[in-house]
């Protein structure tokens, strides 16, 4: 008896399961917002689609209409060309990198200038002047501030690595920035000078010196580039004892909102420092009706000045560093502060960002590079929502939300239907879908999917972008948001080398830059990149010949996307040239030659006999 209940309750148990998988089942079917992008590991096509596409290169196989030339080829040509004359210019020898620095930086490089050359060619570093030149960009306001200051502000720090008598040392095993950071300078100690260096252990940037004052600094620096007084002096100081414990007195501000903070950092007359702070959320955010600012007929043209805000104020409203970051304490005095990533407008000091020297599991290669025709023609994305504290009333303005929501074909098929029903009156102004990305606009990027009909059915057959965690504020401690929720399901981890089989990897910035970009240039795939920070590598990586850069916006994503799709071979160039970039330029001993480099500055700008210093063929050793 008791076995015969025990077999009705296993075959109960058997049918409720069979009617749930088939509710789950016949569910997946239904237009859902929160569209189903786990397809890495089966065929391109997805269930959901009722497409008339059976291969995602249909739509170039029509009759549309196309660009001839593409905005693209004229970006493309000229990229190549610059990079040509940038190698042009290396140095093979001693006195070549010695004649290239004095004239790119009109002073004399600093003592051990010869040992640093030593150590880069030691090491098959490519010594080109101009890949240096965020050091100068960085250090070169310090020679306005008093050496003594600056090293009173160093040593203050309780998170700090010091450098003594050729031994490094932590002030904190604390924090991962800071042991990772050790292990970096441990490498590199012997050679260094004596200095203190913070270290900022946030994600977001610290120091935002008011823009008039960096140009009196700036000012008083150029009274110490005289390369016709001969150095007198040709070693650095050493600091007597052991690091001093720390007594930082700096007042650090907490300024809400962060835009008020950071825009002070712009020029008096720019976009940025004359916007004031956007707080009300309770719209969609606007889209330009135009090309952004500055580019080639819509396409990124200045690498450097499309990600600065202070010349794309609207960033303000579209960025969550701006909209809510996670952590906020900044400083407007100008002192000595390290970090992997920093704003267009901080004073912050760069290294090569933690995360890539420690080879994390989630941000490094870790196995065989895939080659090209190996790769899945997809678009792939996944991460979680981040970028700062999203809220039920801000997350609309966050920029990784608007990046799975514009590669969601469900979201745009919606978006477009709902636009449609605004414009004929049917939707009375009431708004079901908050549309946080910008719409086609074929005068603008005339899409060959949109001249079909089919930008929702391209994009939903292409792309597999999805969060991982919706990430809300105040947290969950499932994936689930009640604000969010309804638009984003859910997407299966995968191994971070797993997303190496996808031709075309999206980079978007998280809490500020993000670590994926050196595994992405390693790996053979196509980089699109978009940021609104600054790494120590910008000198010497080349826009549309090593990545594809787009508009923080993302209003040019999908003809991006359509002319890698119509370009396949050239696609597959531009990731072979990301790979031979990363591996030339981009490895841990070039990561080395710049921190050795940089401290060299550094230890200079911060002796008192700095006006003193230098380094000349044939010195004495005094």
């Amino acid at each position: 008896m008791l076995a015969h209940f025990r077999g009705r309750r296993v075959i109960c148990a058997l049918f409720v399961t069979l009617l749930f998988s088939v509710f789950l089942l016949t569910s997946t079917y239904k237009e859902d917002l929160r569209e189903s992008v786990d397809r890495w590991h089966n065929s391109w096509s997805d269930p959901q689609s009722t497409s008339q596409l059976r291969s995602p290169f249909d739509i170039f196989q029509s009759n549309g209409s196309s660009i001839h030339p593409h905005p693209i080829d004229t970006l493309l040509n000229r990229s190549i060309g610059s990079w040509q004359s940038l190698l042009a210019k290396r140095s093979y020898t001693q006195t070549q990198a010695a004649s290239a620095y004095r004239a790119r930086r009109g002073r004399h490089p600093p003592p051990h200038f010869d040992k640093w050359v030593q150590y880069a060619q030691a090491h098959g570093c490519v010594i080109v002047e101009d890949f240096f030149d965020q050091i100068y960009r960085d250090i070169e306001p310090f020679w306005g501030v008093p050496a003594e200051d600056i090293r009173r502000s160093a040593s203050s720090s309780s998170k700090k690595i010091s450098i003594r008598n050729g031994t490094a040392s932590q002030s904190t095993d604390e924090w991962h920035f800071i042991r990772h950071y050790f292990d970096m300078f441990k490498t590199i100690e012997k050679y260094l000078p004596d200095v203190d260096i913070p270290i900022n252990v946030m994600d977001e940037s610290r120091i935002i010196v008011p823009w008039e004052e960096v140009g009196k600094l700036l000012g008083s620096s150029h009274t110490t580039q005289d390369m016709f007084i001969t150095p007198l002096v040709h070693q650095y100081s050493t600091i007597e004892g052991d690091p001093q414990t720390p007594d930082d007195e700096t007042a650090w501000s907490a300024l809400v909102p962060y835009w008020d903070a950071v825009r002070v950092g712009c020029p008096p007359n720019s976009p940025g420092r004359q916007a004031l702070s956007d707080t009300n959320f309770s719209s969609p955010p606007e889209f330009s009706s135009t090309w952004p600012e500055g580019s080639h007929l819509g396409y990124v043209s200045n690498w450097t000045s499309a990600r600065d805000p202070c010349i794309h104020a609207h960033l303000r409203y579209l960025h969550g560093s701006f909209v809510e970051p996670i952590s906020i304490s900044t400083t407007t005095k100008m002192l000595p502060m390290f970090g992997g990533s920093k704003l267009p407008m901080s004073n912050d000091i760069l290294l090569p960002a933690a995360l890539y020297w420690h080879d994390e599991e989630r941000f490094a290669l870790q196995s065989r590079r895939i080659s090209w025709n190996s790769k899945r023609n997809e678009v792939l994305w996944r991460g979680t929502a981040s970028g700062g504290r999203n809220r039920a009333e801000n997350w609309t303005r966050f920029q990784r939300h608007r990046l799975v929501s514009i590669l969601n074909g469900t979201q745009i098929r919606m978006a477009l239907r709902q636009q449609d029903e605004l414009d004929t009156g049917l939707l009375n102004g009431t708004e079901k879908l908050p549309v946080i990305f910008p719409l086609p606009d074929q005068d603008l990027y005339p899409l060959q999917s949109s001249a079909l009909g089919l930008l929702p059915e391209w994009i939903q057959v292409v792309s597999n972008v999805a969060f991982t965690w919706l990430a809300c504020f105040p947290g969950t401690k499932s994936f689930g948001c009640s604000y969010t929720g309804q638009y984003y399901r859910k997407g299966f981890k995968m191994p971070f080398d797993r997303m190496f089989y996808a031709k075309y990897l999206p980079d978007v910035d998280g809490n500020s830059f993000s670590g994926r970009f050196r595994a992405f240039l390693q790996s053979n795939s196509v980089p699109i990149k978009a940021t609104i920070y600054s790494e120590w590598h910008d000198d010497r990586l080349m826009p549309w010949m090593h990545f594809l850069p787009m508009d923080n916006t993302f209003v040019d994503l999908w003809a991006i996307l359509e002319y890698l799709f119509s370009h396949d071979e050239l696609a597959s160039w531009i990731g072979s040239m990301g790979r031979e970039a990363a591996e030339t330029l981009l490895r841990k001993e070039d990561m080395l030659a710049y921190v050795y480099r940089l401290i060299l500055e550094y230890a200079r700008v911060s002796d008192d006999r700095r006006e003193l210093m230098g380094w000349v063929e044939a010195q004495d050793s005094k």
